[in-house]
C-alpha cells in the first residue's frame, strides 16, 4: 500500500476528527430523532467510531504481513 495508502488514511481520520468539532458537529448535535433509543448526537459519534474502525481494518488486511517466520 506505501506512503500513499498512509497518507491518505491519515487524511481520512483528519476529516473524521473534523467532523466531530465545531464546523460540522453542531449540525448534528440534536437529541431528537432517537435512532434505536438511542439520540441521534450519539448515533452520530457512534457511527463515526465504526467507520474508523472499519477503515483500521481494511488498511491492516490490505498492508502485507513482514512475518519472517
Amino acid at each position: 500500500m506505501g506512503k500513499v495508502g498512509l497518507r491518505s488514511l491519515a487524511v481520512f481520520f483528519a476529516a473524521l476528527f473534523v467532523a466531530t468539532m465545531w464546523p460540522v458537529y453542531p449540525l448534528v448535535s440534536r437529541v431528537r430523532p432517537f435512532l434505536f433509543g438511542l439520540p441521534f448526537s450519539l448515533v452520530y459519534v457512534l457511527g463515526l467510531s465504526l467507520v474508523a474502525f472499519v477503515a483500521l481494518l481494511w488498511y491492516d488486511w490490505q498492508t502485507p504481513n513482514d512475518d519472517a517466520s
